[in-house]
């Protein structure tokens, strides 16, 4: 199959959950003899030609929050009608509209819509607006929906009635360290800090994170990865806390330096809010680290009896925290359930086989979409 993949920043993924996952499912149906190719924004890597098997087509956009993404799409779906290709997987409930100009070429169109992205609290009354009608579009308009949480397939199910397929998002099963050495860089020793590494904005609860880790009893440091644009007003209130404790040491993108910062972490704490499967969870437990995580109902069905949850209050999170801290046997026994669960359901490898088989269902060779115009 020739596949076309836009709707993100691009592949290598430095941002966020679609980008790791188009990147972990394009990678892999390159290798197995498809024809991929990832349309990236300019200013990213722009002088790499080709990420993991896939091809690199950059375009330029309006990089502004509320229109970077847009008009990336936008020129992304106009370009894509003279590549020909026999599916296009896309991303992200706010293009959807855009999906119409593919569609009209005879294109097939799957799309990954990213849970509930119209909740998010980064977004005005009209950017929620707009993405919740898009993503009614999206229902009407694709040739077929994925959706990663199960909560959000049975939403869209019900509400937009269309049939969504449920293909949860994966993790890489790597749960021993290989350069230890590398936490030196940062100051910490291994079990020695609990790990926040996500971006800086309040769906990921980071300002409840850091209120609760300041009224805990440990001595340990919490190592709060991550940011967002230096104007942000809401990035920048966090690093008010005058907890010695706490260290903003910024975004963290080396994948190496990721996963050793996970193996020598005592547990990680997660506070995604939005409806969806989050990758920065599926990577911590795939990483074998202790997950203390918010307990949503996407984020409880992932991580089941693999870790703890803790309600949208900074008294429980802190509860919680002074509970691990008393009882390491029990942080080396959800690190071992970690593994087990992320074996049992979240292999990217498997569900690659899932993306192939969608994929394949819909896809028009342009022989046959010339002959059904005709």
């Amino acid at each position: 199959m020739k596949i076309a993949i836009l709707g993100i920043r691009g592949v290598p993924a430095k941002y966020g959950g679609l980008e790791t996952c188009a990147e972990e499912i394009g990678s892999r149906l390159a290798s197995r003899g498809h024809d991929v190719t990832c349309y990236c924004r300019k200013g990213e890597d722009d002088t790499l030609a080709e990420y993991r098997g896939i091809r690199r087509i950059i375009l330029p956009s309006l990089r502004y929050t509320i229109t970077d993404t847009y008009t990336h799409s936008l020129f992304a779906c106009c370009h894509v009608v003279t590549q020909r290709p026999d599916v296009i997987l896309a991303f992200n409930p706010a293009i959807s509209t855009l999906c119409i100009i593919p569609k009209l070429f005879g294109n097939a169109v799957v799309l990954n819509p990213n849970g509930f992205d119209w909740r998010r609290p980064k977004w005005g009354w009209f950017a929620k607006r707009f993405i919740y009608v898009s993503a009614f579009v999206a229902a009407k308009l694709c040739d077929k929906l994925i959706i990663d949480a199960k909560s959000v397939c049975d939403y869209y199910a019900e509400d937009f009635d269309c049939d969504p397929i449920h293909i949860p998002n994966g993790a890489n099963i790597d749960p021993e360290p290989q350069h230890p050495e590398l936490l030196q860089q940062y100051g910490l020793e291994k079990d020695s800090y609990y790990l926040f590494l996500s971006r800086h904005v309040p769906d990921n609860s980071c300002d409840l994170i850091i209120r609760a880790f300041e009224k805990s009893r440990t001595q340990r440091k919490l190592f709060m990865g991550g940011g967002e644009a230096s104007d942000s007003d809401y990035a920048a209130s966090l690093r008010e806390t005058k907890d010695p404790r706490i260290i903003f040491p910024g975004a963290i993108y080396n994948p190496d330096h990721v996963k050793e910062l996970h193996h020598g972490a005592y547990a990680v704490v997660h506070g995604n809010q939005p409806g969806g499967t989050s990758l920065g969870l599926l990577k911590a437990l795939g990483y074998g680290t202790c997950v203390l995580t918010l307990g949503t109902p996407d984020n409880a069905y992932v991580v089941q009896d693999a870790g703890l949850t803790y309600k949208l209050s900074e008294e429980d999170l802190m509860g919680k925290i002074n509970y691990l801290e008393q009882h390491p046997e029990r942080v080396a026994e959800l690190r071992r359930m970690a593994v087990a669960r992320c074996q049992e359901g979240y292999s990217w490898d498997r569900l690659a086989d899932d993306y192939e088989n969608v994929l394949k269902a819909v896809a028009r060779p342009r022989k046959a979409a010339k002959m059904e115009s005709a």
